[in-house]
């Protein structure tokens, strides 16, 4: 059986998109008839169905636990991800002529790895594309602009870059100086086929998560300041048969600035906080409970949606703001609404809208939906990543 490996150092934790991603890609790759191997940080999360190598602890990972949890995320990475290079290197010489796709990698240190040779093709995934015009926090800030030069030498190194976006595309080559010609690829974001998931009814699923009755809009996934949740807190308090549902863990934001948003708009019982990392398990309920699904972000956000791309997964329509290719895929795909950022009467508008969908209307939408999901699910996905990285194999 042939091999490829995934090099995740964020795929067992609970928090961002690498566990979903790792997991889905996996999954399309076992079905071409690889066997995946997945070198990542140890993490609470498991992964199915593929082979999972991590790093020794080293004792000073310990020490690490004082510093507040952005500040200790950064500080890991940066301290740790030589060790797990050294961790890829032995399961690559196990199986030297397998492609790697590197993803949510540290530049500074991959960028030192690429300098030696290896067998077997390799790739990259850039889910976020700015590094000198990086303007999210002041740690964030300081070391994507000092990465750039290891992010352009490892772009330069790997046979293939993928990005999720033409826009992200155009801003990458920017950012890193790169030639037109340079092989960077858009690569659809994968989900789950819709064929293969299995979703409970409304009324089981709200039942189950002891929701409220009304409308549900659901925003899902990590709450981060480059989420436009004022916009969509302000457009549910006008609309009042609609409820909030905010599901998963803190980032750079926090519940209590969502709770005084709700107060301050006065959402009271129509704004719901599940304060926790929701596991993919767990997504058939969230997206089953859905009548639609946030994707509000800022326009200037430099990386791809997970949550809007794996809501058509479970049938679900998107009300989305925020950068080009966000809007592109809602508009070229037809799943959803598309509204201008920060407009609150359209956000509210548009709410109306799929609240007044004839069941006509309501099921072309679910068919428009149903038939983006089945083109780029994680199969599609994993067999364009494997054309490109292992070429000669045939499943």
């Amino acid at each position: 059986m042939a091999t490829f490996i995934i090099y995740s150092p964020g795929a067992l934790q609970p928090y961002g998109h690498a566990f979903d991603y790792v997991g889905g890609l996996g999954s399309g790759l076992c079905d071409q008839g690889y066997q995946v191997h997945v070198v990542t940080h140890d993490g609470p999360l498991v992964l199915s169905g593929v082979m999972v190598h991590t790093a020794t602890s080293a004792a000073w990972d310990r020490l690490l636990a004082v510093l507040p949890s952005r500040l200790r995320r950064h500080a890991f990475r940066l301290l740790a991800e030589p060790r797990l290079l050294s961790t890829l290197s032995r399961v690559r010489a196990e199986h030297p002529d397998a492609p790697v796709l590197f993803e949510t990698f540290e530049y500074l240190s991959l960028a030192r790895y690429l300098r030696r040779p290896h067998g077997g093709l390799t790739g990259g995934i850039f889910h976020s594309t700015t590094f000198r015009s990086e303007r999210e926090g002041v740690l964030r800030t300081a070391y994507k602009r000092v990465s750039a030069r290891a992010a352009r030498r490892i772009a330069r190194s790997l046979a293939v870059v993928y990005v999720h976006g033409p826009h992200l595309r155009r801003r990458l080559l920017d950012e890193l100086s790169l030639p037109e010609t340079s092989p960077v690829r858009v690569l659809a974001h994968g989900a789950p086929d819709p064929a293969e998931v299995v979703l409970p009814t409304r009324e089981k699923a709200r039942e189950v998560l002891g929701l409220p009755a009304g409308n549900i809009l659901l925003s899902l996934g990590t709450l981060r300041r480059d989420k436009d949740l004022s916009t969509l807190v302000r457009a549910v308090a006008a609309s009042p048969d609609w409820v909030l549902v905010h599901a998963g863990p803190e980032g750079d934001a926090s519940y209590r600035e969502l709770e005084q948003l709700g107060e301050a708009n006065g959402l009271g019982a129509r704004l719901v906080i599940h304060k926790r990392f929701i596991p993919a398990v767990e997504h058939p309920l969230y997206f089953g409970a859905a009548d639609l699904v946030s994707a509000f972000y800022d326009p200037a956000m430099t990386h791809e949606s997970g949550t809007a791309k794996r809501a058509r997964a479970f049938s679900r329509p998107l009300l989305a703001a925020g950068p080009p290719d966000l809007l592109d895929y809602v508009t070229e795909w037809g799943v959803g609404y598309t509204v201008p950022p920060h407009d609150v009467d359209a956000a509210a508008e548009a709410l109306r809208r799929h609240a007044g969908l004839s069941p006509e209307d309501a099921a072309a939408l679910e068919q428009r939906i149903h038939r983006a999901g089945q083109e780029l699910s994680w199969r599609s996905v994993a067999a364009t990543i494997a054309a490109d990285l292992s070429p000669h194999h045939t499943t």
